[in-house]
C-alpha cells in the first residue's frame, strides 16, 4: 500500500524504496536490476520484500523510469 497508516514502516515503504531507486538510477546512468536489487538490499534494514517490484512499478508508471530488456537494466527518464 503506498499510503502510510499508523502501523507503516516508512524505511521499507513503496515511495522511500522508490526514491533511493530513482537516486541510484539517475546517479548511475543505466544500471542492471541485479545491481539495483542489491544496493536497495543493503540501504533498506528490514528486508525489501515485494517492495522493490512495486517500487519499481511505481516509477515506471510515473513514467520516472524505462526499462532495457535487453540489458535487463533501468535508465532514468528525469
Amino acid at each position: 500500500m503506498i499510503a502510510p497508516d499508523k502501523h507503516t514502516d516508512i524505511g521499507t515503504s513503496v515511495p522511500y524504496v522508490a526514491a533511493l531507486a530513482l537516486k541510484q538510477i539517475a546517479a548511475s546512468g543505466v544500471i542492471s536490476y541485479d545491481d539495483l536489487k542489491k544496493y536497495l538490499s543493503k540501504k533498506v534494514k528490514h528486508g525489501l520484500g515485494d517492495t522493490f517490484v512495486y517500487s519499481l512499478s511505481f516509477l515506471y508508471l510515473l513514467g520516472r523510469i524505462s526499462y532495457n530488456q535487453m540489458l535487463d537494466s533501468f535508465t532514468a527518464k528525469i
